[in-house]
């Protein structure tokens, strides 16, 4: 039988412990749900948005966080009928977590959905509702949950929303990867590989920097370089992480150029072959 002093304080140490990560769940950041429209109209999308302030020093995680850290998520409570889309994730950093490479962002970011609206509401006000979960870090990590919400009234026709909240989802959308038909992708290695082979061919003067994996096939660890080929041709090798998703067909990426930050993909090739990929713009 436990004694009870132990039995006590073990209670103690427990809801220590408990008002503890209550009281850290917001450290180094404040979260605020925004919307493009003060009001919402029947059957219209709109465009909402986490907006996530950092104190200096702190950072919190992009769709593939790395070796540490976990992505922010957002699970979303609409009433029925209503839809709401994947994030859309503005281009990722690398950040450092006690030393250790991780992607993510040090900067004020806004992670966007787009809220489809049924074609008839009865309701002269909706409320969406976000469960948001994140890890927020500095020298120590903060992982926290929060449930937030956004209420409007509905009208025949948008309004405005706030100057404040209208800058910080333009500043999102410009952050958002773009395709470019200016790069062709290139796998020279099969999906089975330990080593994934990427040759990038450029049709200007652009030049890669480096790469943010979408889906973890390639982790935070490694440091990307790039070997020149030609004039507007380089290649790199990376080793397939630890964690990647188990038999992919393509190689999805977030390319930093001298010219911004581009979202390409390349197919992986049969065994004994290489397939050129392009993306679409």
């Amino acid at each position: 039988m436990i004694d009870p002093m132990v039995s006590r304080a073990l209670f103690v140490i427990a809801l220590t412990g408990w008002l503890a990560c209550s009281a850290a769940e917001e450290a180094g950041l404040e979260l605020t749900l925004i919307s493009e429209s003060a009001t919402l109209t029947p059957g219209q999308p709109i465009t909402v948005g986490l907006h996530i302030a950092h104190e200096p020093g702190y950072h919190t995680y992009w769709q593939n966080p790395g070796i540490v850290g976990v992505a922010t998520s957002l699970e979303w409570d609409l009433p029925p009928g209503f839809q709401a889309s994947p994030p859309q994730w503005p281009h990722p950093e690398n950040c450092l977590m006690a030393g250790h490479p991780s992607f993510g962002y040090e900067r004020d970011v806004t992670l966007l959905v787009t809220i489809t609206p049924p074609q008839s509401i009865v309701t002269d006000t909706v409320t969406l509702g976000c469960q948001a979960r994140w890890m927020c870090c500095a020298e120590t990590c903060h992982p926290g949950s929060r449930k937030l919400t956004l209420t409007l009234p509905v009208s025949a026709s948008p309004s405005p929303a706030p100057p404040r909240h209208q800058q910080w989802l333009d500043q999102a959308r410009r952050e958002i990867p773009q395709p470019s038909r200016a790069w062709t992708t290139t796998l020279l290695s099969p999906a089975s590989a330990p080593v994934i082979k990427l040759q990038l061919t450029h049709k200007g003067d652009q030049q890669p920097l480096t790469l943010f994996s979408n889906d973890g096939q390639i982790s935070s660890l490694p440091k990307v370089s790039f070997e020149k080929k030609g004039h507007h041709t380089w290649v790199t090798s990376l080793p397939r992480a630890e964690f990647s998703p188990p038999s992919p067909s393509s190689l999805p990426f977030v390319l930093q150029t001298t010219n911004g930050y581009h979202q390409l993909a390349a197919t992986f090739p049969a065994e004994a072959s290489a397939t050129t990929s392009q993306s679409d713009s």
